[in-house]
């Protein structure tokens, strides 16, 4: 049985792995207003049942929460969760043109995460 892994990403690394969760799972989640973008996490808060996604995307959303003012956190990802985000940022990565930096982040952390599967 494959065990929990603990994964250090940066601050960027957790955007984007949001980002890509937000994308996959609702994006109308985010809510563009006057101050910029803001995360709306309501309508998941009003499920009775919510998906392996949209429970990551808590789980990341709540880990950057926490450690906001450092440069990175540790969070622990399942083997599911860490294939379920691998797969998110895929999917983004096909559907958007990023700028060459956003790529390689994507491509660096799509390796570790398949990588711990």
């Amino acid at each position: 049985m494959n065990q929990p892994s603990q994964f250090e990403f940066t601050v960027d690394e957790l955007v984007l792995a949001l980002v890509s969760l937000i994308r996959v799972v609702d994006p109308t989640l985010l809510q563009h207003g006057p101050d910029g973008v803001t995360l709306e996490l309501e309508p998941l808060m009003r499920k009775p049942n919510l998906t392996p996604a949209e429970l990551l995307l808590l789980k990341l959303r709540s880990a950057f929460d926490e450690d906001s003012p450092q440069s990175s956190c540790t969070v622990t990802l399942s083997v599911e969760e860490a294939q379920q985000l691998e797969a998110s940022l895929a999917q983004i990565e096909a559907l958007h043109n990023w700028p060459p930096d956003v790529r390689r982040l994507s491509a660096a952390l799509r390796a570790r995460l398949m990588a711990s599967g």
